[in-house]
């Protein structure tokens, strides 16, 4: 890290040491947040006929009247990032949702009892009920084009025209919601001016509180004029929308694409210098970088996850690549600073700048493991085909972990976990699921006599798509109470579309409203049938009867040795045989077909994709052996890839094999971790496998480069190693950091 940036550093550790993530110990926001919970108490049991936006409404009037803003000295920005974006527990906004939530059961509870039976015995996962309430898109884009106010004036003279009564209150709402955000930023206002009357301020933060004193008594109340006041309203929008509407959201937007015109603007009218940007560039970073330790332990579910991303690269609306003098800057700023977070997600084509993905590349091969690389060669077309216009395509941002989205126009819900490895065993350890069957009231077929593979592939994709039309259709019929009795008026009123539609976001008030449903563990699925299909059906080595019994005594004893071998040898997803390619094309169009047939609960589609956090070893775990040869508690695969311990075969036939599924149809994305021998790849071969992953049309390749002999000696010597970097999903860590549980999981990956 550069030394300009250590006293910041050090600053926000200890005060992200208490405050940062998603957990809050700090005592006094913590006592804030408990006296804004009590009025609201107070004011929901004096109206108890109060409209859900009208609680909102006050819950906007009380949140700014009690909102204490954070600034650090060695920091020009203002943004509240303390807040985590709704992600830090500290977040008095919820109260509206933990207030509806009885309401919110009422005539539901026997599809949340089912949702909550489902979700422990990990058929799917959701970050709620009936939609995702952790992985929002905020409205950036209208914010930066016409501020805050420009939004209000849109509102007060929206309240002219013939509205209905609901949606007269919706905007009323809206602009107490506008006002509560010029509260606050008045605040960091008055605060900057606090410090400027302090002694012992160096000459740099004495410049620092003066940028935020005349910065903050207009932008982003008003529009941004500079590159120091868009890169702040980036931040502000991300962390204003879960301060005061309670949304977890996760995005700073296309901060080169966006942006680039407000710098250039600024270096020729001489209000900055190239350095002086690097420089904002690196303390803007340096925030979010700093919400958690990286030499803490990452050893459960969410540790290190701060889910914040950025978005460089990629095309403009006209199709024009995105690779500015800002691109460059961003990338310096990760590379010199070994900055992890914001998560930098990295558009590319199989025609990107040679300088441009060198850049990252260079730094993946350095061992930094931090980028996502989103091919839009692939996701352009796919958005496209799910019903984007060509410009809106073109914009999209990467948020969340793989989530895609069009800030502004659309709040893409991800989170939606859907396990196909769960199907089979429930289908093949019949006795053992009887009782949680009988609890989801699901009738799966019997496979055992199945007397050909075409019976056999009929009733495991039945008993499968049982499962998928349960979870869409509950989902999708019980999601549309969320947004009448949670509603966002602030995030929603800063969408394109809400003056035409004056809806909730989450009740289909933005231009698009997806929902992405990842097909987790889809190559142990498809190799457990290519099993069944040669052995049982096509070799006729054994029976299914045999091999059933085999996979349910967890291949042991002799037969059952001898057995998983053989089983071993089978077709498997990456082998890049027409078998393998047209199995998991089969498998794959029904599945997508099931998935296009419901309405989910904005009243958009479904979106297919195939991702998985870290359900791989953490629902592998739990999950009984299967008939791909895996034993009982294995890892499962991860997203896109092959089996890990199936595959062996070169990277340009696993890639062949997985671009073999119609991408077009892939609209939420899908990823592909490689973890390339560091010995064996030159920075030509890097950039070649780039852009070969992009003429296949494959969508996200995350990268990891290094030794194996690396990461053992890191084992044994970890002070030697402190700025090696992998990624384990949808997130990187210090290599060291891991508890020595992942440490394996990260070492027994395939390289290439």
């Amino acid at each position: 890290m550069r030394e300009e940036l250590i006293a910041l550093h050090k600053d926000l550790r200890r005060y992200f040491g208490e405050n940062g993530g998603q957990k809050c110990l700090d005592k006094a926001r913590l006592a804030r947040k408990e006296e804004v919970e009590k009025y609201m108490d107070a004011f929901a049991a004096e109206n108890p006929h109060a409209s859900p936006l009208a609680l909102r409404k006050k819950l906007y009037e009380k949140i700014s009247e009690k909102h204490e803003v954070i600034l650090f000295p060695d920091s020009p920005f203002y943004n509240g990032i303390e807040g985590n974006g709704g992600w830090n527990s500290s977040s008095a906004s919820l109260w509206l949702l933990v207030h509806q939530e009885m309401a919110f059961r009422k005539g539901l509870e026997e599809d949340i009892e089912r949702f909550t039976v489902a979700r422990q015995e990990c058929f799917f996962l959701s970050s709620n009920f009936f939609t995702d309430l952790a992985h929002h898109a905020p409205p950036i884009p209208l914010v930066l084009k016409k501020g805050f106010k420009g939004i209000r004036e849109e509102a007060v003279e929206l309240l002219s025209q013939e509205l209905s009564p609901e949606e007269k209150e919706y905007v009323t709402t809206l602009i107490a919601g506008l006002d509560a955000v010029k509260v606050i930023q008045e605040k960091y206002r008055k605060k900057a001016l606090e410090y400027l009357e302090k002694d012992g301020l160096s000459p740099q933060q004495k410049k620092f509180m003066q940028m935020i004193s005349e910065s903050a008594a207009r932008a982003p109340w008003e529009k941004p004029e500079t590159f120091y006041e868009a890169l702040n309203t980036c931040a502000f929008v991300r962390e204003i929308m879960g301060e005061l509407d309670g949304l977890r959201t996760n995005s700073y937007g296309r901060v080169d694409a966006w942006l680039v015109s407000y710098y250039e603007k600024d270096l020729e009218e001489g209000r900055i210098t190239e350095e002086e940007a690097y420089d904002l560039i690196s303390r803007f970073l340096l925030a979010a970088d700093s919400l958690y330790d990286h030499d803490s332990m990452v050893n459960q579910y969410s540790e290190h996850e701060n889910e914040i991303t950025l978005t460089l690269g990629g095309c403009d609306e006209e199709g024009k690549e995105v690779f500015n003098p800002l691109t460059s800057l961003f990338l310096r700023a990760y590379r010199e600073n070994d900055f992890v977070y914001p998560k930098p997600h990295c558009r590319f084509s199989a025609n990107s700048s040679k300088e441009y993905l060198r850049l990252i590349t260079d730094d993946i091969l350095a061992g930094r493991g931090i980028y996502t690389l989103n091919n839009d060669d692939s996701l352009i077309p796919a958005l496209i085909k799910d019903g984007k216009t060509p410009a809106d395509a073109r914009n999209y941002c990467c948020t969340g972990c793989w989530d895609i989205a069009v800030l502004g126009k659309e709040d893409n819900a991800g989170g939606g976990y859907f396990n196909l490895a769960k199907i089979l065993e429930c289908s093949i350890y019949e006795n053992g699921s009887k009782e949680v069957l009988e609890k989801l009231h699901y009738s799966f077929h019997s496979l055992e006599n199945a007397s050909s593979f075409e019976e056999f592939y009929d009733k495991i994709m039945a008993n499968t798509l049982t499962v998928l039309h349960d979870r869409l259709s509950t989902q999708g019929r019980n999601g549309k109470k969320y947004g009448r009795m949670i509603p966002a008026p602030l995030n929603s009123g800063c969408s394109d579309a809400f003056m035409e539609t004056h809806k909730d976001f989450m009740s289909g008030g933005q231009t698009y409203s997806p929902h992405a449903v990842s097909l987790c563990f889809f190559a142990d699925f498809l190799d457990s049938l290519l099993a069944v299909k040669e052995l049982c059906f096509e070799k006729k080595i054994c029976t299914l009867s045999a091999l059933l019994q085999a996979v349910r005594n967890n291949w042991e004893g002799d037969k059952g040795e001898l057995l998983r071998k053989k089983v071993l040898l089978c077709s498997h997803w990456g082998d890049n045989k027409e078998a393998t390619r047209l199995l998991g094309r089969r498998i794959f169009e029904e599945l997508y077909t099931c998935i296009r047939k419901y309405e989910n609960e904005k009243g958009g589609k479904y979106q297919a994709g195939l991702w998985c956090y870290r359900e791989f070893r953490f629902w592998g775990e739990k999950l009984k052996a299967l008939p791909d040869g895996r034993k009982n508690g294995d890892l499962l695969s991860q997203s896109m890839n092959p089996s890990h311990f199936r595959c062996h075969e070169e990277i340009t036939s696993v890639l062949q094999c997985l671009a073999s599924l119609d991408m077009e149809k892939i609209a939420g994305n899908s990823v592909v971790n490689l973890m390339l021998e560091r010995s064996g790849i030159t920075e030509e071969t890097a950039e070649a496998l780039v852009r070969t992953f992009a003429r296949l049309k494959l969508q996200q390749l995350q990268l990891n480069a290094a030794s194996r002999k690396d990461l053992l000696d890191a084992q044994l010597h970890p002070e030697k190693h402190q700025t090696l970097f992998v990624r384990i999903c949808g997130f990187s860590a210090k290599f060291v950091s891991l508890s020595p549980q992942w440490q394996k999981e990260i070492i027994d990956r395939t390289s290439f």
